[in-house]
């Protein structure tokens, strides 16, 4: 299955904070299955399951060339999983 964020470039030296974001959203709400996902609120508030969750996590590592590691987020918002791909994306290029 082809999702709609594997569409266009993967993340590198000119991704902003927004357009991580803007993929991490998008991978959420197709795995989810809903629009409206605020991104501030935790997932699982919003109705995704530990399976979906796993899903978003995967998908967000093969689409960003990264292991994120889930652990070291207070809550799985995409405001958070967004900040923690950026801060791995950003130090990946800078090393």
């Amino acid at each position: 299955m082809r999702l709609a964020h594997e569409v266009g470039t993967g993340a590198d030296a000119t991704s902003t904070a927004a357009d991580i974001r803007r993929t991490v959203s998008d991978i959420a709400r197709e795995v989810v299955d809903r629009d409206g996902i605020d991104p501030a609120v935790d997932l699982f508030d919003q109705g995704a399951t530990s399976l979906a969750y796993i899903r978003i996590v995967a998908e967000i590592n093969e689409k960003f060339g990264i292991n994120l590691d889930v652990a070291e987020l207070e809550e799985a918002s995409i405001v958070a999983l967004a900040d923690l791909v950026h801060n791995q994306v950003t130090t990946a290029v800078n090393h």
